[in-house]
């Protein structure tokens, strides 16, 4: 009797109770790291360990905004050369002030370990950010004369242009100097594991 259940059970379900389970050993790795491989294996291992790596994180930013900057500069009012200059040089500016400070936060990723991307915001960062963002604030209600909505388009178009490829030299450089990668998970920054 108990057979014949056994083979019913069998029969539907494509497994037997009295059959004995396999036991699979599985190798356990305590990192603190996550090891993806640079190279081999398949497209979508590349391709994480690829947008992984800090610097394509800046670079993807950089290509996005600048095509976004560009974008609001043509379609608002028609591009203003002048005004995107100005734009340009006051997100230069901006983005250089950035670089500095993420170089100084790579170094103590280099000598200490990963590091919280939160503890690039202090008080004068924040405090630069609220001016950079209260400028259309103060030419919208007129507070800034000779300027109005449609310049203040090509302004910010410049100002987002350029703004994360400074940043990206930057991280190029210390990469260079120092041979070793960036990695970010969007929260902390550390160095890539060297496969």
């Amino acid at each position: 009797m108990t057979t014949r259940i056994s083979e019913v059970i069998h029969q539907w379900l494509g497994w037997c109770p009295d059959a004995h389970a396999r036991v699979r050993k599985a190798e356990v790795r305590l990192d603190d790291e996550a090891f993806v491989p640079s190279a081999g294996g398949s497209f979508k291992d590349r391709a994480i360990h690829w947008l992984g790596l800090f610097r394509n994180q800046i670079l993807i930013l950089a290509l996005w905004f600048s095509v976004v900057g560009i974008l609001l500069s043509i379609f608002m009012r028609g591009i203003d050369t002048p005004l995107f200059l100005i734009g340009i040089v006051a997100g230069s500016l901006l983005s250089v002030f950035q670089g500095i400070r993420f170089w100084k936060t790579m170094n103590v990723v280099q000598e200490s370990g990963a590091v919280f991307l939160v503890t690039l915001y202090d008080k004068t960062t924040i405090a630069i950010t609220i001016l950079v963002a209260m400028i259309p604030m103060f030419v919208s209600v007129g507070a800034i004369p000779g300027t109005d909505m449609s310049t203040l388009n090509s302004i910010t178009g410049g100002f987002i242009f350029i703004l994360f490829w400074w940043l990206l030299l930057v991280i190029w450089i210390w990469e260079s100097t120092t041979k070793r990668h960036l990695q970010s998970d969007g929260l902390m920054l550390s160095l890539a594991k060297e496969s």
